[in-house]
């Protein structure tokens, strides 16, 4: 019976081979937009009690109405666009690197200005702030830039 070759390793440098800091940015991408978008569907539908909550804290209602409306509203918005992004890059589509960067560099600032003007931190906020960062940076490295580069797309 002959021999069956041994199975080779695929090229690193193919561009059909993710590098390890591709596959993290996409994971991290897709986890943020799940993350967003959980929060923005347990905002719409739990809004009246925020609303509630946010009126017995000391707001008028009209303010509380509208928090929650801008809370909601980046959300779904951030929370879509992360995952457009984790589709682009899992495409080898180079936009979708900068879509990601842009995403993360607005949930950052967003996260930062929140915990600075809430006086403290809580563990969402916090774990999003920790993704975000850690999602530019993936999205950053040169291997990912390198693969995107070699991408068709």
């Amino acid at each position: 019976m002959p021999a069956t070759p041994a199975p080779r390793p695929a090229d690193p440098a193919s561009p059909s081979q993710k590098p390890p800091s591709v596959r993290v940015a996409i994971g991290l991408l897709a986890a943020l937009a799940a993350l967003l978008l959980l929060y923005a569907a347990l905002t719409f539908f739990g809004r009246d009690g925020v609303v509630q909550a946010l009126t017995t804290a000391g707001l008028d209602r009209s303010a509380a109405e509208q928090f929650v409306l801008v809370n909601l509203t980046s959300s779904l918005v951030l929370g879509a666009t992360y995952a457009v992004s984790a589709v682009a890059v899992e495409r080898g589509r180079s936009w979708g690197r900068w879509t990601g960067l842009l995403a993360a560099a607005v949930l950052a600032v967003l996260m930062l200005s929140s915990m600075l003007t809430a006086g403290g931190v809580s563990p969402i906020s916090l774990l999003q702030l920790v993704l975000a960062v850690s999602a530019a940076a993936s999205l950053m490295a040169r291997p990912t830039r390198d693969w995107l580069a070699s991408s068709t797309g």
